[in-house]
């Protein structure tokens, strides 16, 4: 069974499942009976196992089955949550202010988890499309390592005016490129801009250099590629980790929260 096959049944089962639902809250809505603790219930209970599915999800040692499989089935149980939500509430924000918290949440929950899947399926196909994928916690090991390599090739510079011309370059803006870390707008959003410009930058040197100091431009030019991927790497796994705190935070919160509501309901209605 395909990809798109296995999408197409699990949608069918999620367009029954809240179908059922809808039509067992109309029947207890035309009994005049309480729709809403059914809907609200239901809702709780899903967002519980939404969280054991996202405990499995972070157990991939345990021999249950493809993690694939558990994460499609993460996705359509909060599909589910979400149809049912809307059937719960009377406005999708509450109007009183510990409604309008819970809501909020739920829709930053539910917004971050469908983000996940975007980032969960496009980022690693982009680090896998740069090559060698560097750790995380080694990113800053690997940008010093990178610093001293381009240092060392500026010392190779002979007193030249060509290598005059390059290392002027060097200190102006290949040392804090080279040094600091990326920008926070790199980070939000990593662009080949930076490295089209250096790489240009270059270029436009060529014309200043001699044969031995077109290969010293050469292996700086080699650098930053080097530097670049290993920023943009940092920023899409940035990313990921980013994305994991803030959904796995919100859903704890969102849960609390709604055991709290729901207790509240039951007093004030029993």
């Amino acid at each position: 069974m395909n990809f798109k096959t296995r999408r197409i049944i699990a949608l069918i089962v999620t367009a029954v499942a809240l179908a059922a639902v809808w039509m067992f809250a109309w029947i207890e809505e035309s009994r005049l009976g309480h729709s809403s603790y059914f809907t609200g219930f239901t809702t709780l209970a899903t967002l519980f196992v939404l969280i054991l599915l996202g405990m499995r999800r972070r157990l991939p040692m345990w021999p249950l089955g493809k993690m694939a499989s558990w994460t499609q089935v993460h996705l359509y149980t909060g599909i589910f949550a979400s149809g049912v939500y809307i059937m719960h509430v009377p406005a999708l924000v509450g109007g009183g202010h510990f409604e309008f918290a819970l809501s909020m949440v739920f829709w930053v929950v539910a917004a971050s988890g469908f983000y996940g899947v975007y980032v969960s399926r496009t980022v690693p196909k982009r680090l896998t499309a740069v090559g060698h994928e560097h750790r995380f916690d080694r990113v800053d090991w690997n940008r010093s390592q990178i610093a001293e390599l381009a240092q060392s090739v500026l010392e190779e510079t002979g007193k030249t005016p060509a290598g005059q011309v390059l290392e002027n370059f060097y200190n102006d803006t290949l040392r804090h490129f080279f040094t600091q870390r990326p920008s926070f707008a790199y980070v939000l959003i990593p662009t080949g801009n930076r490295r089209r410009r250096l790489l240009g930058n270059l270029k436009d040197l060529d014309r200043y250099l001699e044969n031995d100091s077109r290969v010293t431009a050469g292996r700086f030019a080699a650098l930053v590629r080097k530097r670049d991927d290993l920023d943009y790497q940092f920023a899409l796994q940035l990313r990921l980790r980013v994305w994991l705190v803030v959904h796995a935070t919100f859903s704890v919160v969102l849960t609390a929260a709604a055991v709290i509501h729901a207790v509240l309901a039951l007093r004030f209605t029993l």
